[in-house]
């Protein structure tokens, strides 16, 4: 198994491990020429994270086809120890460890054992949209954040230029209105009224860790139907899917 690679943008790497861990345990990594895919899904299948970085995201690169699994908070440990501005170094030493180096004003070494491999090929949900919103990433955490203290779920009503985020629970609910005068609000399409349901449970958090590194977050999704969230990173290639909320 050949895989040698070093980075530098070490805080969208922290984000999008982190997110991975607000979802599955293990994950498995999928290398080849092009670059370093991952992807996890919750075990009730609510949710998706695909998470691709390209070869040119990376200082170097070298990789064989291959792939290994990996504990996702083990990585998440060892990539906090990272500041800004350091330089990180995976190099599989063995089939057993991934070794973890990295350099700056602490030169550190790290071994994270490999798990078993499991299955690589979770399919993608095909997306059909009928409405797409293009927000402002602060913006739309701040969103979630404020709705997960009064609801479990939100409701997102999308028209032809404006979007409501709507959430309801024992205390009472909310409303948080964006029209296309919004600067926050930078594009806004639909087909027809679209209106559908999704927990904050998955949605906030994802949103809260994998915004903090985007430029902007791009949210297409149909009545009733899976949501596709993309997250416009520097270097990275982000794509969340999250089945709607059940009425009971």
């Amino acid at each position: 198994m050949v895989f040698n690679t070093t980075f530098k943008n070490v805080n969208e790497w922290k984000a999008v491990v982190t997110a991975m861990g607000d979802i599955v345990e293990n994950t498995m990594f999928i290398c080849n020429d092009d670059g370093v895919t991952f992807r996890g899904t919750d075990p009730a299948h609510i949710t998706l994270l695909d998470i691709t970085f390209p070869k040119s995201s990376f200082e170097s690169f070298e990789a064989k086809t291959s792939f290994f699994g990996l504990n996702v908070n083990e990585l998440k440990t060892v990539l906090n120890m990272a500041n800004t501005g350091d330089q990180i170094s995976l190099h599989i030493v063995n089939p057993d460890s991934l070794k973890v180096s990295i350099t700056g004003s602490l030169n550190m070494e790290y071994n994270i054992r490999l798990i078993e491999r499991t299955e690589v090929n979770v399919p993608i949900p095909k997306i059909t949209p009928a409405s797409k919103i293009s927000v402002n990433s602060e913006t739309l955490s701040r969103i979630m954040t404020n709705l997960s203290k009064i609801s479990d779920y939100v409701t997102i009503d999308c028209f032809s230029n404006n979007v409501e985020f709507y959430g309801k629970g024992d205390s009472g609910d909310a409303k948080i209105h964006m029209d296309n005068s919004n600067p926050d609000l930078y594009d806004i399409t639909s087909l027809e009224k679209t209106s559908s349901s999704y927990s904050l449970e998955y949605m906030a958090k994802i949103i809260r860790d994998l915004g903090r590194e985007s430029k902007k977050v791009n949210m297409e999704y149909s009545s009733k139907h899976p949501m596709h969230i993309q997250f416009e990173m520097p270097s990275a290639n982000v794509d969340y899917y999250l089945a709607p909320r059940v009425e009971v």
